[in-house]
């Protein structure tokens, strides 16, 4: 039967509904960008963040591509992946002139885009509704609009990974439409350039991504222009780490010391601790090499696992589990909380917001982890393969991070493939049993109360279980201008140990008067002179006679301070020779008991070039 003429009332009404349609496409589209980039340009402008930490280092590296060339060497080819410095690079070249403000500006907005991906990606085969709400779920995440002004890889591996992942689903939903191999290649190669885990994680996506389907034509050809489309910009990067490092890889050197400070004594605290210390109490020569103590951290980290390997599984577990819960809680430390995360100005803003929404973001995340968890359940009932994959690519994720670096911020990309599985596992039509959707909210409900109630005391449980960190007798402590000075603790503890810097402190918190703690360090030969930096973090209190610290060498004594004097919190500078010995000590005169003179005391030091 041939088709009715155009000017006919069906050609007329088909012409008319493919104008709405097209008109309500655009409109929904709109609306996606406009909320989501509003929303994050809205908070960035109500708490400009300031990049402090790895978020300053990136923006610093990115500006060294820039200035310097590409292959610029230094130290952060070995602790960060080139994506995100190679993007700022270009960024910062059209934007030159407030670096820090560009890259919090282009960090909103890219995030702000990536409900419009799934929304364009799903139209063959999805609802104008079920899109709509996929793109809205990702605009509307609160934690990642709280989190987006803050310049981090996992921001910028959201859109990429997003888009492989919209891909996959694309590809496994609905077979016979167009496969996209080099698209899912070189969106793929992004992911992995900004964030070098996502190598394994978006693995189970990548085939459907690019059309590669058990019986499906063309399947080789497809596979042939991923690897293409992928392997091209790995070789890339890894030939201008090698340009730029002497190591041609995709990944960082720093992935063995990851794992150590995950599962090193002391780390369950906060769920990572730097494993220099540990080094320094377990094999103190490897500190003066940086290379030897990075090719030796997994080996390090393997022994730790070994030794301890009951409690580790268990402190996996109890971090996946705070991963799920308070990711997005703990990113509001990053964008809002921290001391240095905000001007002056907003610092008490920042941190009654953060104190105000850390609750509520508790409750959002586990809410979103209980229905990913009722998705999960409901994709291997109806045996949905999109579903499935985001399950694999997210449970992926967490076990990544709960082994390496178990830091809430790291979870943005996974949490946004938990939105997208609750968005897929809603537009599936409805089971004939009423009884089942009143099923899966009760498995989403008792999920996200498991996680709110027993993450705590567990959490809990795993510091009461863990280990103190190991002593540090002897230890070689890097110098300022190059070289190291040999050090042993004579008495007292370290109660920090960073490269070039240590901190002393007296045995006891509320020490009797008479308890000392005293470091011996053997300086190098130098042609140039030395000097000591000592550390009083003691506020002015006139509470003298308490805790004195003092300096001698060669039987000289050259300082003698009291912290509570009024200089205050302040750093001390004494003049040393080199080849000679020199003596830190921290002295309990007469302090009062019970008043935590031992935390109060404590200090850090280092030894340079004057």
């Amino acid at each position: 039967m041939s088709a009715p003429p155009r000017d006919s009332p069906t050609g007329v009404r088909r012409a008319v509904e493919v104008r709405v349609d097209a008109r309500r496409e655009a409109a929904a589209a709109a609306l996606l960008a406009l909320v989501g980039v509003g929303l994050r340009l809205a908070f960035a402008r109500a708490f400009p963040t300031i990049p402090f930490s790895d978020f300053h280092a990136l923006i610093a590296f990115g500006t060294r591509l820039r200035d310097e060339g590409l292959t610029v060497p230094g130290w952060g080819w070995v602790q960060f992946n080139p994506g995100l410095p190679l993007l700022l690079s270009l960024l910062l070249r059209v934007f030159p002139s407030d670096p820090d403000s560009a890259a919090r500006t282009a960090t909103a907005v890219l995030t702000g885009l990536a409900g419009l991906v799934p929304f364009l990606l799903w139209r063959p085969f999805l609802s104008f509704r079920s899109r709509l709400l996929a793109g809205l779920v990702l605009a509307l995440w609160p934690g990642q609009v709280f989190f987006s002004g803050v310049v981090a890889q996992e921001n910028w591996a959201l859109l990429p990974t997003i888009a492989v992942a919209c891909l996959g689903v694309r590809g496994v939903r609905a077979p016979g439409l167009r496969a996209h191999p080099v698209a899912a290649g070189l969106l793929y190669a992004a992911a992995c350039a900004i964030r070098q885990e996502m190598l394994v994680v978006l693995l189970p996506l990548l085939l459907p991504a690019a059309g590669v389907l058990p019986r499906r034509a063309g399947s080789v050809r497809r596979l042939a222009l991923l690897f293409l489309a992928a392997g091209v910009p790995f070789l890339a990067l890894a030939a201008e780490r090698r340009a730029a490092s002497g190591r041609f890889a995709l990944t960082t050197e720093h992935g063995g010391l990851g794992v150590l400070g995950s599962i090193a004594p002391g780390a369950a605290a906060d769920g990572w601790i730097d494993p220099t210390a540990y080094v320094a109490a377990r094999r103190p020569e490897l500190l003066r090499d940086l290379k030897a103590l990075r090719d030796a951290a997994g080996s390090l980290a393997v022994e730790e696992w070994r030794r301890r390997y009951r409690y580790h599984v268990f402190r996996a577990a109890v971090s996946s589990m705070r991963l799920l819960s308070d990711s997005d809680a703990e990113d509001l430390f990053w964008s809002v909380g921290a001391s240095d995360a905000l001007p002056a100005a907003l610092r008490k803003a920042g941190e009654e917001f953060a104190a105000r929404w850390g609750p509520l973001l508790r409750l959002e995340l586990a809410g979103i982890s209980g229905l990913f968890a009722a998705a999960a359940v409901l994709g291997a009932r109806r045996r949905d393969a999109a579903i499935l994959l985001l399950v694999a690519a997210v449970l992926l994720k967490l076990a990544v991070q709960a082994l390496v670096s178990p830091m809430g911020r790291l979870m943005v990309p996974a949490v946004a493939l938990e939105l997208l599985a609750v968005a897929l596992a809603a537009a599936l039509p409805r089971a004939a049993s009423r009884g089942e959707g009143a099923w899966l909210l009760a498995v989403a409900a008792a999920v996200a109360a498991l996680l709110l109630v027993a993450t705590p005391p567990l959490r809990a449980l795993a510091r009461r279980k863990d280990e103190t960190p190991l002593p540090i007798r002897r230890f070689p402590l890097a110098m300022a201008g190059g070289g190291f000075a040999d050090c042993s603790v004579e008495s007292g503890r370290l109660t920090g140990f960073e490269w070039g810097r240590a901190r002393l402190a007296l045995a006891s918190e509320s020490p009797p008067p008479g308890e000392t703690a005293r470091v011996t360090c053997d300086l190098p030969a130098a042609p140039a002179p030395l000097r000591l930096r000592l550390e009083d973090a003691y506020a002015p209190s006139g509470y003298t006679g308490r805790v004195v610290e003092r300096v001698a060498s060669e039987g000289r004594e050259l300082l003698r301070h009291d912290i509570g004097g009024p200089e205050g919190a302040t750093w001390l500078e004494v003049p040393l020779e080199g080849g000679s010995r020199v003596t830190i000590e921290i002295l309990a005169l007469r302090p009062d008991p019970g008043w935590a003179w031992g935390a109060a005391s404590a200090a850090g030091f280092e030894i340079g070039r004057r």
